[in-house]
């Protein structure tokens, strides 16, 4: 089975309340009811084409964690194993890659859920010829990418080699 990565731009938040733009506001930033809809779909699609993670990497951020409730449900229990990383949050392309790099071996989809401009970056660095990324990584915008040679082999590569000559974009969606 292919290994794939899923990057997800949180969906649609409101603005800080009162024009508080300190990193504890930005953190306690909910999603807007158009963001909750739009997450919605974002499952929607996901379960549509089978794209159930084995793991989830997710900032701690409230709108990232609204977000991943509302992609749910995608596979019954035992829950699915969900990660809540510190260093997701407005992480640089490199910290977001070297979270999905300690992913385990046994994980053939991951989702990562994240916070641009760190996951547009990422994207269009493991991908720079992919021109369906020139659109913009809008919020809840969904990236799904193929590691090359993972359908195969035994020794296939995992997630510790990923790299932007591992993956490729298979497809960009706005659901």
């Amino acid at each position: 089975m292919t290994r794939r990565l899923l990057l997800l731009r949180h969906a649609e938040a409101a603005s800080p309340p009162g024009g508080d733009f300190s990193e504890e506001a930005d953190l306690a930033r909910a999603l807007t009811a158009e963001g909750r809809l739009a997450a919605g779909r974002c499952g929607a699609w996901l379960r549509a084409r089978a794209l159930a993670p084995d793991l989830v990497l997710c900032s701690p951020a409230r709108r990232t964690r609204e977000t991943l409730a509302a992609l749910a449900p995608f596979q019954p229990p035992p829950a699915l194993p969900i990660r809540f990383c510190p260093e997701i949050y407005e992480a640089p392309p490199a910290a977001l890659l070297a979270c999905i790099r300690q992913a385990p071996t046994d994980a053939r989809t991951v989702l990562l859920v994240g916070h641009n401009p760190g996951i547009s970056a990422l994207a269009r660095w493991l991908d720079p010829q992919a021109e369906a990324l020139e659109q913009g990584f809008a919020t809840a915008s969904l990236a799904v990418f193929r590691m090359w040679g993972s359908e195969s082999a035994e020794d296939a590569p995992d997630w510790a080699g990923c790299d932007a000559t591992s993956l490729t974009l298979d497809t960009f969606a706005r659901p």
